[in-house]
């Protein structure tokens, strides 16, 4: 048979280019059509005897090039719109993804840290035995079964080791003894100095490092006392000018130390510790505990133990004493909110509530507790949300502490010479620790405009710093100290340099530098990986011109939990960015191939950055990349967990939520599983990975589910997001024992 003459075939496609462009092709299905037709008249043509003009193979060049110029480069032009409508973009992210964790042998989540405890899963068919080696330098790790395939992986750094290594490494999965490996992510966590606090005679601040178990102890002159801390260091308060407190995220003891370094007593309080506030005697001190509905304890600081306990409904983001010394301002995560606790030396009880749109950014104690200010990025009086897509208003609220009243509000966000367009800003942006001086002016922190200010509470003097020229980059926190003549130095630290400095209060003029983490040239040479994360660390922080940043909606990688309108379509809540790598795609209807990519909503949508930077999107996805998942707030219950997951794989769960990820990394059509929904025809949704389900606070894709039990027992009447119905009330405890698990 001989082939067919290649003109009629140029001739076809040619034709089909001019059809594609008159239709305004922009998918699949358009160019297909557009190629039928043109296949049509051509054989039609010659079928009826009409031949194709015979040229000369110069003359048909040319004249290919004439007829096809404007029709393809009109096809060009809606190319990429043509990809983004047949979900080809980023296909091939969301299929590697997808074929990590499809695997018969699979575990996530596929980054390993150093500086926390995490716990991974692996999904091994008809195994009996797992034992899992997360990299080289880490011992062994036998897994727990939990049935139905997965297996548990528990790794603490302390008891298990810490892999020098960084970047890609693989790990061993033994299997009955059969050895597989793994390509994982591993990073060596660099210091991270964040909250200062200053002594009550104001001559030393203490601040911690998470990341590398570190509490510092820093005079007015640069001199550091460093204390052993025991694991995860994460606040610390002055109980008097020479003793203070350190809470611990995993460790289970609250810690009280001496200015010489030594610790002094340890009082066992149980892991999660977030914050630390001190009575103004320093007889007390209040610590804020990570549970599943966040808690308060009251601690005896002489006779060292805890006095009383009371549930918040929800972690805290700050917490002062009140000016009698006995009452408590807690500023709660979500449902956001202002509490007031009232202490009686035998029982802790809330007593009042102020809700809040925005949760706290930063919260101080002012005026001798006689005021609470904070940093929000939003505030309405009845605490409904704005309409206006990805709204953010910093500013900084004034409160009565003993009445939760409104006393003032100071727009933080404003303008200066250097925007070049109308309606920008670029000053006050995230404001994110806030300290009174002795003179009771307030000192903020701008972690989105990378400025120290003094501001006057009254509307008067506000005097700026920018504090790049010091090698700050996102300063999180800023105190005054005193030296010997009485002069007043500012201390500041930046987690994202790994630095503290100390600053002329007048002027802004560094005095003195502490590098705790290796600068940017040292990282360029040794480790330009972790360059890469610092850099995204900044830009995840900076805020847009239009008063934005990745921060305002996900505070240091989390989520605000409030109801966005996102991309000017619906209300939904942000979900956190813990562990999302290699779960592309991204946002609620994963309409983001790859993490780098949500930042085209600040490039476009929020009027871009100020500075000129790299590749801000590789930056920013190498930061989010490295954020691990959180572990459960819930105490194991390993029996429980067990029957709860034989209900989940009875419920059909693991059609979508397939171990180890919790999820296949699908998009569905949101009425195939809420035929009920109020969404747009054929409106999709990301399929959500389980994991570190339990830290959120609202549920499902328009956030209406309050608990994970009602997103079973009061949202699925259809049966359709998974078979619950007929589940009883046993089982459905058990499901939520092991969702809370994960």
């Amino acid at each position: 048979m001989e082939p067919r003459p290649l003109a009629p075939q140029l001739a076809v496609l040619g034709l089909a280019a001019v059809i594609a462009a008159l239709l305004s092709a922009s998918s699949l299905a358009s160019l297909v059509l557009a190629y039928a037709l043109a296949w049509l008249t051509i054989n039609a043509q010659l079928a009826r005897g009409v031949g194709l003009p015979k040229l000369s193979r110069c003359a048909l060049a040319i004249s290919a090039l004439l007829v096809l110029a404007t029709p393809l480069t009109v096809l060009a032009a809606r190319l990429a719109a043509a990809a983004d409508g047949e979900s080809l973009v980023g296909l091939d992210e969301n299929v590697r993804d997808r074929l990590r964790l499809e695997r018969a042998i699979a575990i996530h989540p596929l980054l390993v840290v150093s500086d926390r405890p995490q716990l991974f899963f692996v999904t091994a068919p008809a195994a009996s035995q797992v034992r899992v080696t997360l990299a080289p330098g880490i011992r062994p790790i036998d897994a727990v079964a939990l049935g139905h395939d997965l297996f548990r992986v528990d790794y603490d750094p302390r008891a298990h080791g810490v892999s020098r290594l960084r970047g890609a490494v693989e790990a061993q999965l033994d299997i009955d003894g059969s050895r597989s490996t793994r390509a994982m992510h591993a990073v060596h966590a660099a210091a991270h100095p964040r909250w200062l606090h200053a002594s009550p005679d104001g001559s030393r601040a203490c601040l911690t490092s998470e990341e590398t178990d570190a509490t510092l102890l820093i005079d007015a002159h640069g001199e550091t006392t460093r204390i052993a801390s025991s694991d995860g260091p994460s606040d610390c308060a002055w109980t008097s000018h020479r003793t203070l407190a350190i809470a611990h995220r995993y460790s289970r003891s609250l810690d009280l130390a001496s200015t010489d370094g030594r610790i002094v007593a340890r009082i066992a309080l149980g892991g999660g510790q977030r914050q630390l506030a001190a009575s103004a005697d320093g007889a007390l001190l209040a610590v804020a505990l990570e549970t599943m509905h966040g808690e308060i304890a009251i601690v005896d600081v002489a006779r060292r133990r805890e006095l009383a306990r009371v549930s918040t409904g929800g972690l805290a983001d700050g917490l002062a004493f009140g000016g009698d010394g006995r009452s408590l301002i807690v500023a709660r995560h979500a449902p956001a909110a202002l509490l007031r606790l009232a202490f009686d030396g035998a029982t802790l009880r809330v007593v009042g509530e102020r809700p809040l749109l925005a949760p706290a950014t930063a919260f101080s104690s002012v005026e001798h507790g006689a005021r609470i200010v904070i940093a929000a990025t939003d505030w309405r009086d009845d605490a409904a949300p704005h309409l206006g897509n990805h709204y953010v208003q910093d500013q900084l609220l004034t409160f009565d502490a003993a009445t939760l009243a409104l006393v003032a509000q100071l727009p933080t966000a404003r303008r200066s010479p250097r925007q070049d367009a109308a309606g920008g800003v670029d000053r006050g942006l995230s404001p994110i620790s806030i300290s009174e001086t002795p003179v009771g002016s307030w000192l903020v922190a701008f972690a989105g405009s990378d400025e120290l200010s003094r501001v006057d509470p009254g509307g008067g003097d506000w005097r700026s710093f920018d504090v790049t020229r010091a090698g700050l980059s996102a300063p999180h926190s800023v105190v005054a100290l005193l030296d010997e003549s009485a002069d007043t130095v500012l201390i500041a630290s930046s987690p994202s340099s790994g630095r503290v400095v100390l600053l002329d209060a007048t002027t802004g003029a560094v005095r003195h530098e502490i590098s705790l983490a290796p600068d940017d040239a040292t990282l360029l040479r040794d480790d330009p990986e972790a360059l890469r994360v610092r850099f995204g660390e900044r830009a995840f922080y900076e805020g847009t011109r239009a008063g934005i940043s990745c921060h305002s909606c996900h505070p240091h990688g989390g989520s605000d939990d409030m109801a966005h309108n996102i991309g000017g379509r619906t209300l939904a809540p942000t979900l956190a960015l813990f562990g999302i790598a290699g779960t592309s795609p991204y946002l609620r209807d994963g309409s983001y191939p790859r993490i780098g990519d949500l930042l085209e909503v600040a490039e476009h949508r929020y009027r871009g950055y100020r500075e000129p930077a790299g590749d801000r999107r590789a930056t920013v996805d190498a930061y989010v990349s490295a954020l691990p998942l959180p572990r459960s707030l819930t105490p194991r219950d390993l029996p429980r967990e067990r029957r709860g997951l034989a209900v989940f794989a009875k419920a059909g769960c693991p059609t979508c939520h397939a171990g180890p990820a919790m999820t296949n990394l699908g998009r569905h059509v949101v009425r195939s599983v809420f035929p009920r929904a109020r969404v747009a025809p054929g409106a999709s949704v990301d399929t959500p990975s389980l994991r570190a389900v339990s830290r959120r606070t609202r549920w499902l894709q328009d956030g209406r589910a309050s608990s994970l039990r009602a997103i079973f027992s009061e949202h699925n009447p259809d049966d359709r997001h998974g078979h619950t119905r007929r589940l009883t009330r046993a089982e459905l405890d058990d499901l939520v024992v092991f969702l809370e698990s994960l």
